[in-house]
């Protein structure tokens, strides 16, 4: 009989085929994004005449035109398949670039995440197996998160490199000796998930940690050093690209910040901004985002004298602490937003096959709709769904008595950490501002987390009418 990671992984395959490669071909249209990526490896339109209505948000434009690679522009490691995309692309012979041979790539490193967690993820009951295989492809093969993959977006290369990196971790603590293949793995997975996004860069820091405690799995001085090389890489990939992130890019986020975060609301914005150490006056811009006409036009000079040398989101981060009922004001307009993968604001067909523009799939969206349609957009149902998970977890640790097994639940706990810092750092750094798009980062971990506590209750399964292969079965003190 065929494994469980290989069924899934070859109705993976016929899926996003079906989705990503055929006519009509899904994709996700351009919110204004994709020019940090075009201008970097050398992408442009290819018809030049083109209105602003046909290159943003109705329609997925899928062909481009291939020239030079730009010089500086966007450091994010999601350029890294658009590359190989284009490569594929010059490799057989054609004129235009066309965005399927990014969609392959993201497919090859989906399926990749896909068997490395099943493979090393299962328990020993078949028919737990057989339901946590067919739940990881209707949750993680939904057109929500894969459509995606036709589009030079960032979210894409996070979603993958998360599976890759949790799939390399289980890898480590499964077998009697860790290999050094899977903690390279893990390696390189992990800096791709933070190159991806400078939202990522607390993501590393975790993984640093978690780098540190993958130390203790042999021993030896070798593997130990190993891992403590491993940290200080994933360090300082996080500071890496934090500071690369381009001014222009923090200029927008400093502005909604404030703007279209801490003042959107707000009854008094003028007392908000002498509590911030910014200008008052700027007070008339209050609940105005960064691209739509304001009383003070966001160009204006005294922005750049008065306000962006003065603004830091570590005074944001304390303003919120000194009124945590506006920080939960906050947090609960991202939780209207926390059960939606994909904006339904971005088309997902090119204009050519003569639909409307924003036309939207819902072709294998089964998951993604059931979230967004009937479970709880609210902050209660996902503080919920945390104290469930990690009620779970502490009584699995409490049972737990091989470090593996420990180690493993421990690497189950910071995901929910990330899941945290990915549901609050939009908030905290871009206000109100597109979340939908925003809390990507968040919806992958919170599934993951529901996909992660169905495989730990599956484990308690009866196999052949004895217990087997689970967290918590006590055979005995190991290290």
């Amino acid at each position: 009989m065929m494994k469980v990671e290989v069924l899934a992984g070859v109705a993976a395959v016929i899926i996003l085929a079906w989705l990503l490669l055929w006519k009509p071909v899904i994709g996700m249209a351009d919110n204004g994004d994709f020019l940090r990526i075009m201008g970097t490896v050398g992408l442009d339109y290819t018809d030049p005449s083109l209105t602003y209505e046909q290159k943003y948000f109705g329609w997925f434009i899928r062909e481009f035109a291939m020239k030079g690679l730009g010089l500086g522009g966007y450091a994010s490691t999601s350029l890294l398949p658009v590359m190989i995309g284009k490569l594929l692309c010059l490799a057989t012979g054609r004129e235009l670039f066309d965005m399927r041979a990014v969609a392959v790539v993201y497919g090859a490193l989906f399926v990749a995440g896909a068997w490395l967690l099943l493979r090393f993820g299962k328990g020993r009951n078949m028919w737990g197996n057989a339901l946590l295989g067919v739940l990881f492809v209707i949750m993680f093969a939904d057109i929500g998160y894969s459509a995606y993959y036709n589009s030079l977006f960032s979210e894409p290369m996070a979603y993958v490199a998360m599976l890759l990196t949790l799939g390399f971790v289980l890898a480590l603590l499964r077998g009697a000796q860790p290999m050094g293949f899977y903690l390279w793995g893990f390696a390189i997975a992990a800096v791709l998930l933070i190159g991806a996004k400078v939202q990522n860069a607390p993501v590393g820091l975790l993984l640093a940690l978690l780098g540190v405690r993958l130390g203790a799995l042999r021993k030896g001085g070798g593997w130990r050093k190993k891992a403590g090389w491993l940290a200080v890489v994933l360090v300082a990939a996080s500071v890496a690209i934090y500071v690369s992130l381009p001014r222009e890019i923090k200029i927008i986020n400093q502005y909604q910040t404030v703007f279209y975060g801490v003042l959107k609301g707000s009854e008094n914005p003028a007392a908000d901004l002498r509590e911030l150490g910014l200008p008052e006056k700027l007070a008339v811009n209050a609940g105005t985002n960064y691209f739509e006409p304001a009383p003070i036009d966001q160009h204006d000079p005294v922005f750049e004298r008065e306000y962006y040398p003065a603004f830091s989101h570590l005074k944001v981060g304390l303003f919120y602490l000194k009124h945590p009922g506006r920080f939960w004001d906050k947090l609960e307009v991202a939780g209207e937003h926390g059960m939606t993968i994909r904006p339904y604001y971005l088309g997902s067909f090119e204009q050519s096959e003569g639909l409307k523009a924003w036309e939207l799939s819902d072709a294998f969206s089964l998951w993604s709709e059931f979230k967004h349609r009937v479970l709880p957009n609210k902050l209660w149902f996902i503080l919920l769904v945390f104290v469930l998970y990690y009620a779970l977890l502490i009584r699995r640790y409490l049972d737990a008595f091989r470090l593996r097994d420990r180690i493993r639940l421990e690497v189950l706990a910071g995901l929910g950490l990330v899941a945290l810092f990915q549901f609050v750092t939009p908030v905290v750094g871009d206000g109100e501002a597109d979340l939908a798009k925003h809390l990507f980062g968040f919806n992958v971990s919170f599934d993951l987390m529901l996909w992660f506590g169905v495989m730990l209750l599956l484990e308690r399964l009866p196999v052949r009418g004895r217990r087997g292969g689970a967290v918590g079965q006590r055979p005995g003190r190991q290290n």
